[in-house]
């Protein structure tokens, strides 16, 4: 890796003014986080503090990890700005494009978009993680779990927040009218086990404002179901509550209490929303979108509503079998997948008609047979070839590593079969073959019963597997009724439960909790949290 990152790395900030010899600093390295990034960046101020805190606490644990910053900044004066707030070491402002490219050729990776943090092997030169982003989030997590609270604070909208933000809070008077009052938005963090910290309002100048009602609150972060962004809520949208825009809004839900306030000054609602998003997700919790209404009646304006999904064991369970999955595909034993009745058929052989287009582009019908070997590949391969050659298949004959397998179609959905080659073809017993690059069309011979084979064998195999899933998806209705099997990577349907989705993209059992975007207030009320929700 010397070869590309110049002799000298800049150290410790640019007001360190130290130079590093880069042959010395791999030497005692064990892993490198290559780290393109920018000034005029959003995203890449606000993940910078965020990996300010891991690198931080991994020097600390003396793991053996650096970072490198590979500007993309426009000027000299932006670099030395941006860099003065970073620990770690730096390529010089002027050799940063193009040791940046250099970097990107020896590793075989382009850098299409910042902030992207590539962690290196510096001994091997070898490209280990290319979403280092993904992992130094990851691995903040578990450091929050542990008890490091630099992981939670460190994000720059978490540190506004314990700072205190102005705020309008909006509540009903006695004569269940909508009043306001200035009040300040503090987020206190706690070192109990199990608690993400306090939410605690209270009115700035309770003898300016001459009003006597005490609306001071607090809200526990471990409580809350969720958080709506806009004029959600009767309050909200009351004369009372006007002279606000939808940007500035707010609520947030704990059980039957719901806080409606705005953001006073040149912050926005977003700012509220991103530091109870981080607080949550450094306790393995997360906010899910849940709806998206028009406020008022105009799309400009939008009420979007978030709800808080819990971390439970049984998601614990999921991440864990979801990483196992992540480092590679497990082994499968031939034996095994050759135990099943119709795996051993398709073994043997069986009768199709091929439908390919040749040299012209036009379709032809050939007589086939359909083979499976289960020593070609890790979960075997379908061979098709003439039927004089099936005990042993040419080196010409097609071929479909199941590993690839994308899907699998019922009847004449693809375009061969629906050529007049495949005219006389029954419909019932047509079946295609998606890979990601090729596709087989064929018509099984005996009928609709060796379709179900095919179908069965399959679902065989890819169980074994222990990564693959087939799930049959139906579109349409009687005769324009479409049948497909689609072929899901185990490690998919876990990161989809875990966002409460089934492997279809909808909620998980139909049971999404929706959080409510029009609660109201009782009269009688009394406090600054309001009472209400659906």
């Amino acid at each position: 890796m010397d070869q590309v990152l110049g002799e000298q790395l800049l150290g410790g900030g640019i007001e360190d003014g130290t130079r590093h010899d880069v042959k010395q600093l791999l030497q005692s390295t064990k892993t490198i986080g290559l780290y393109f990034s920018a000034s005029w960046c959003g995203p890449c101020k606000s993940f910078t503090p965020l990996l300010k805190a891991v690198y931080e606490a991994k020097k600390e644990a003396d793991e053996g990890f650096e970072i490198i910053f590979c500007s993309r900044d426009k000027t000299q004066k932006e670099f030395d700005e941006y860099f003065g707030m970073m620990p770690w070491k730096a390529i010089p402002f002027a050799d940063a494009k193009r040791l940046g490219d250099a970097i990107q050729t020896k590793l075989k990776v382009k850098v299409e978009r910042i902030p992207t943090l590539l962690l290196v092997d510096p001994k091997l030169g070898i490209l280990i993680e290319k979403d280092g982003r993904g992992r130094i989030l990851d691995y903040q997590r578990e450091l929050a779990v542990r008890g490091d609270s630099r992981q939670i604070t460190a994000h720059p909208a978490v540190a506004k927040l314990s700072q205190g933000l102005p705020i309008t809070v909006f509540f009903l008077n006695e004569v269940n009218g909508v009043d306001q009052r200035t009040c300040s938005l503090r987020f206190e963090l706690t070192n109990k086990p199990k608690k993400q910290g306090t939410l605690r309002w209270a009115a700035v100048d309770r003898k300016k404002d001459g009003s006597q009602a005490d609306i001071s609150g607090s809200m526990n972060l471990c409580d809350i179901d969720g958080i709506s962004l806009g004029k959600a809520g009767l309050i909200l949208k009351a004369p009372g509550g006007g002279g606000v825009t939808s940007s500035q809004c707010f609520s947030i839900s704990c059980g039957s209490s719901t806080l409606a306030a705005a953001i006073v000054g040149s912050e926005s609602s977003r700012t509220v929303l991103d530091a109870i998003q981080h607080i949550l997700s450094c306790s393995k919790d997360r906010l899910s979108r849940d709806k998206k209404v028009a406020s008022n009646g105009s799309v400009k304006d939008p009420v979007i509503g978030f709800r808080v999904v819990r971390w439970t064991p049984e998601l614990e369970e999921m991440e864990r079998k979801r990483k196992e999955l992540a480092r590679g595909p497990p082994k499968v034993d031939p034996k095994d997948l050759m135990d099943c009745k119709e795996v051993k058929q398709l073994k043997k052989g069986m009768n199709i008609m091929v439908y390919s287009l040749d040299e012209m582009n036009i379709a032809k019908a050939s007589k086939m047979c359909l083979l499976y070997d289960p020593k070609i590949g890790r979960l075997g391969t379908f061979i098709w070839c003439d039927r004089r050659k099936k005990r042993k298949p040419p080196k010409s004959a097609g071929r479909l590593e199941i590993d690839t397998l994308a899907c699998i179609s019922l009847k004449k959905q693809t375009r061969i079969l629906q050529t007049a080659a495949a005219t006389m073809a029954e419909a019932e017993a047509c079946i295609s073959l998606i890979g990601p690059e090729s596709q087989v069309s064929i018509e099984m011979e005996d009928g609709e019963l060796d379709v179900e084979v095919v179908v069965a064998a399959l679902q065989h195999i890819l169980s074994v597997s222990k990564d693959k899933k087939l799930l049959k998806k139906t579109e349409g209705h009687g005769k324009f009724e479409k049948v497909s099997h689609e072929v899901f990577k185990l490690e998919e349907i876990l990161a989809a439960k875990m966002k409460g989705e089934d492997e279809e993209g909808e909620a998980t059992n139909g049971q999404q909790v929706n959080v409510d975007l029009n609660w109201t207030t009782p009269l009688g009320f009394d406090g600054g949290v309001v009472a209400g929700g659906g």
